[in-house]
């Protein structure tokens, strides 16, 4: 039975009614327990316990995804290391290492889902092209653009998004939608008019890595409906392929200038923040699903904006990042915007009238500073 409390009776027999004992640790005379004295333990039900960790996972999620970011823009900007693909390539590396650590070695992962090479080549590959555009071009953005400024970019992803399924035929948007994406849509106008270190370049940076991260999730929904990844099982797929785009981008745009500059001194000078953030990535990713699992999807994308409007304030406060009073408008509009989205969203889906997305085939990128 579920009870919050589970008391534990323990009743001592004695055959006097009163003894002398002594202590093993103070060595004093103890009176002995009367005959139905209980002792009382207080345990946790298991539905305290699924709360407490989901609380735990989410809370952990938004620590470490917000970690992610500063410091990729740390090895970048600080440490000037400015490939981002480079980066983004590590990151990825190491999450399709560790994940199929987790799905073929140790099994942690129950991995059953058949992938043929000719699969992989024809359709898990596509995908992987525009996941390794969205993490170069996310981390690319932060060479141009201040953290609170990208963080408040990110509330115009579901214009993109909606225009990218509509193209694609996979959804057909409402009159409600449009108006929550166009009051969006002014929001971050607003909040972009409102910059002070305004970059024409970063802007474009930061639009193409939503682009792509729009693409990414039509070709998903297109390429692999009926599969049903684990998420892990999922990345362990999505990983290499796109590996495979972001190393031979840094192949012809950045290791030249990596060998011209000796830029690999800077990763051996810093080692444990290169791999810390490579392993970071993969930690998003399985604290993202934990979260998703023990709480909901809505949980997380909620919280996300909680994440991404917590970092704006942490820029502002000890980054010394710029955030005038136009921005904070236009960031307030573009935010009831995107709430009004999701919520939208989440009742077409309790309705049944919204194509879903392909279970845990595409895990969310963790290579990326954005």
């Amino acid at each position: 039975q579920d009870s919050t409390l589970v008391t534990v009776a323990q009743n001592i027999d004695q055959d006097s009614e009163r003894a002398d004992e002594t202590s093993p640790l103070v060595g004093t005379p103890q009176r002995s327990c009367k005959r139905g004295n209980r002792l009382r333990f207080i345990m946790i039900s298991p539905a305290v316990w699924r709360v407490l960790a989901a609380v735990l996972a989410v809370t952990s999620w938004m620590f470490v995804s917000s970690a992610l970011i500063l410091l990729n823009k740390h090895l970048m900007v600080d440490l000037k290391f400015k490939y981002p693909m480079t980066v983004a390539g590590m990151g990825m590396f190491a999450s399709g290492l560790l994940s199929f650590v987790c799905c073929r070695v140790i099994n942690v992962v129950d991995a059953k889902t058949p992938i043929t090479r000719e699969y992989w080549v024809q359709k898990i590959l596509p995908v992987g092209f525009f996941m390794g555009l969205t993490l170069w071009t996310g981390n690319e953005v932060y060479l141009y653009l201040t953290v609170a400024f990208i963080q408040m970019l990110k509330a115009f992803t579901p214009v993109i998004t909606m225009i990218c399924l509509f193209l694609a035929r996979l959804e057909d948007p409402t009159h409600k939608m449009i108006a929550s994406v166009l009051l969006t849509a002014g929001g971050t106008a607003l909040a972009a008019y409102g910059e002070v270190n305004l970059s024409i370049v970063g802007l474009l940076f930061m639009f193409a890595s939503e682009t792509g991260e729009a693409i990414r999730l039509v070709m998903t929904q297109w390429l692999l409906t009926g599969l049903k990844f684990h998420p892990i099982e999922g990345l362990m797929y999505l990983a290499p392929a796109c590996c495979v785009w972001l190393t031979l981008g840094a192949a012809i745009l950045e290791f030249p200038k990596i060998a011209a500059t000796n830029g690999l001194a800077i990763v051996a000078a810093h080692p444990m923040e290169f791999g810390t953030a490579a392993v970071m990535g993969f930690l998003v990713n399985t604290l993202a699903y934990t979260s998703i699992k023990l709480a909901s999807s809505l949980t997380l994308k909620v919280l996300g904006t909680v994440k991404n409007t917590l970092l704006v304030v942490f820029s502002a406060a000890y980054l010394s990042e710029v955030v005038t009073v136009t921005q904070s408008v236009g960031y307030a509009i573009s935010l009831a915007g995107f709430a009004w989205y999701n919520q939208i969203k989440m009742t077409q889906i309790a309705a049944g009238t919204h194509n879903g997305e392909v279970k845990g085939a595409h895990p969310k990128t963790g290579g990326s500073a954005a």
